[in-house]
């Protein structure tokens, strides 16, 4: 029999699905180690990425990811715009995208960008020999070939 979620999971769970209530038909439980916690998956427009959108509340703080990026939280929004609305607000508008270093199959980084900085070489990364962009709609997405150095 599964567990009540914790205070801050029901919490997280109201104000989530109060900010975003298209999102209601998808929101679920799950157990981990003995804790239930609030989750939702949404699957982008784009069919290029890895992962879709993931929010939840394990371990009393919410986790956002999309593709091949992650972020946690302990706030839902706060007045600095370190918090995972933000995050999701930025992954969802089409505005910014996940950029994402790899040497072969194997991950070396991944960051979030506006849209306008994303990067055309791997300088940041100069071990990967591919970079991809991805983005909520698809609309803007790309692999970029690169020259590994090291």
């Amino acid at each position: 029999m599964e567990k009540e979620m914790s205070q801050y999971s029901k919490e997280m769970a109201a104000q989530i699905l109060d900010m975003y209530p298209v999102w209601k038909d998808v929101a679920d439980t799950e157990e981990y180690n003995g804790e239930t916690y609030f989750k939702l998956e949404i699957t982008p427009p784009s069919k290029n990425v890895t992962a879709p959108l993931r929010i939840y509340t394990y371990g009393d703080e919410i986790t956002v990811s999309f593709d091949s990026y992650h972020g946690h939280f302990y706030d839902l929004e706060n007045n600095d715009g370190g918090d995972a609305k933000t995050l999701i607000d930025q992954i969802i508008s089409d505005n910014s995208a996940v950029i994402s270093y790899w040497r072969d199959e194997e991950w070396c980084g991944s960051m979030l960008l506006d849209y306008s900085d994303v990067p055309t070489s791997n300088e940041e990364h100069p071990y990967a020999n591919r970079i991809k962009i991805r983005t909520w709609s698809g609309k803007l997405d790309k692999d970029i070939t690169c020259e590994p150095r090291g």
